[in-house]
């Protein structure tokens, strides 16, 4: 097990956002496509920002409160956690590369408790990015049902304020704001999943580390981790060679803490 392989839809996210948040310990780069595709995105989301700021000041505020700023914000919200991420690259790898020794351990109780703790979340992540994007869609799309209606079309007549041309504007140029519209928060939306089940997934691997700590020691101290069996008649020894095994597992668990918290 590692950081990249034990969540699957982590890594998709990540891909399909275009985040592209470190995901390996030694800096191994994305692939020329998945870093073209990644360009892409952010010159789509930066198009939707230059026009989505002037939009707002050309309608009522109501609009522009109600469907415009609240996209800028989710929008910096969003950017802002992806920078700061990134500018902490190497200290992400470091923790990465922690991870990943104590990942490696075989060990099946902590493989165990790894997995039943990421699957916590799978599925709810899962439901909130298909149900965010099916909303966003029909939230985005509904007002292409006005092409069938009239010819001309306003600021206000796209789901969010924004200006792609003077108005009034021509059915073409209506379906076609509205197009780039529903994109662009489709995408903003899975960038803001994308960072949120990577942060996730790092608070879930350490939170991992601590039940295996717990369950270790509440093991240990119920004495089911020691089976003595070579029939020792003396039970002293049996006692003595208890709590030998006994210091010698919670030094073990001790130095695990310890790489946890550095």
């Amino acid at each position: 097990m590692n950081f990249e392989n034990v969540n699957p839809l982590n890594v998709r996210l990540n891909l399909v956002s275009g985040n592209l948040l470190p995901m390996t310990a030694d800096n191994l780069p994305f692939s020329k496509f998945w870093k073209i595709y990644s360009v892409l995105i952010w010159l789509l989301e930066i198009i939707q920002t230059c026009v989505l700021v002037p939009g707002c000041i050309f309608v009522p505020k109501e609009k522009a409160l109600k469907d415009g700023l609240i996209g800028l914000v989710v929008t910096i919200e969003v950017v802002s956690v992806i920078i700061r991420i990134h500018s902490c690259r190497r200290l992400m790898q470091q923790l990465i590369q922690k991870l990943n020794d104590i990942l490696r351990l075989e060990d099946k109780m902590m493989k165990s408790i790894v997995i039943t703790t990421i699957k916590s979340m799978e599925v709810p992540l899962k439901f909130y990015w298909s149900a965010g994007v099916m909303s966003i869609i029909l939230w985005s799309g509904s007002p292409l049902i006005l092409v069938f209606q009239k010819k001309n079309f306003f600021y206000v007549d796209y789901r969010m304020p924004v200006i792609y041309s003077k108005e009034p504007f021509t059915t073409s140029t209506f379906v076609l704001g509205s197009v780039i519209v529903l994109i662009s928060s489709a995408y903003i939306f899975t960038k803001k999943v994308s960072v949120d089940s990577y942060i996730i997934n790092l608070i879930l691997l350490v939170t991992a580390q601590y039940k295996y700590i717990a369950l270790k020691l509440s093991i240990i101290f119920q004495d089911a981790l020691f089976q003595i069996g070579c029939n020792q008649s003396n039970a002293e020894k049996k006692n003595l060679s208890k709590d030998y095994y006994a210091e010698k597992e919670i030094k073990t668990l001790c130095k695990h803490h310890n790489t946890i918290i550095q």
